[in-house]
């Protein structure tokens, strides 16, 4: 029973991290390490991370239009949305990529836009924390 209600939790934060956040927040991320890069069409997908989460940064899209969002990790079925371009032809999501019993896997995201179809993956892995 605590393991159902736990992996429903995860899948709720996972969600919750794909989801647009503030301009505020977009700077939690603008230092991290650039895992992956896709470019096409003028237009660039990239994932950073800094450790668990992941940045999803896409630019060269059209300023306000809808996209179509799908992100894959292993087997787990794909988190698909809709999400919006800002004025500046940009997008930014956050993914938090855990899966129980699993110590790593891949993360794929794909971003079908007007101008552009991109796709970009990077590799995950659980680190357990040390406590000193």
């Amino acid at each position: 029973m605590f393991r159902t209600v736990s992996y429903f939790a995860a899948a709720a934060l996972s969600v919750a991290l794909a989801l647009p956040l503030s301009p505020a927040t977009a700077a939690i991320g603008n230092n991290w390490p650039l895992l992956s890069v896709g470019r096409a069409g003028g237009c660039e997908l990239s994932i950073a991370s800094a450790g668990h989460a992941m940045q999803l940064r896409a630019q060269g899209l059209i300023p306000g239009e809808a996209i179509r969002l799908v992100i894959t990790n292993g087997d787990m079925k794909p988190i698909s949305a809709t999400a919006y371009a800002n004025n500046r032809g940009a997008l930014l999501q956050y993914y938090l990529p855990f899966r129980f019993g699993r110590s790593g896997g891949i993360v794929q995201v794909n971003i079908a836009a007007a101008r552009c179809n991109l796709m970009s993956a990077a590799a995950w892995t659980r680190e357990v924390p040390v406590i000193r």
